[in-house]
């Protein structure tokens, strides 16, 4: 999970500087993520979903991908998948099964 927060903050720190990035960063993820991992466990199926997240600004749009997985005793949330202003954040061969 840490990686993941690290790309993002990276990203977001390009969009809007180092000063006001680390700011809003430190906002928007934790939100968007918290959110996220209340949709997969909303969700019926252990198929994957996808959720859409986008600023008031609109400077950034935020795809997460994700699914649940059957662990030992409750089920786990993986992030499977983020793409920031249409870029994948983790290239195609990159393990991006996160656990949340």
């Amino acid at each position: 999970m840490d990686e993941l927060r690290m790309r993002l903050l990276h990203e977001i720190m390009g969009v809007y500087g180092p000063n006001q990035g680390q700011s809003i960063g430190a906002v928007i993820i934790p939100a968007f993520l918290g959110d996220f991992k209340k949709v997969l466990e909303k969700t019926d199926s252990f198929d994957e979903v996808s959720e859409e997240y986008m600023t008031e600004d609109k400077r950034i749009h935020l795809v997460l991908y994700g699914r649940k997985e059957l662990g030992h005793k409750s089920s786990n949330f993986v992030v499977t998948g983020c793409d920031f202003n249409d870029k994948s954040l983790f290239g195609a061969y990159e393990d991006m099964n996160i656990k949340m």
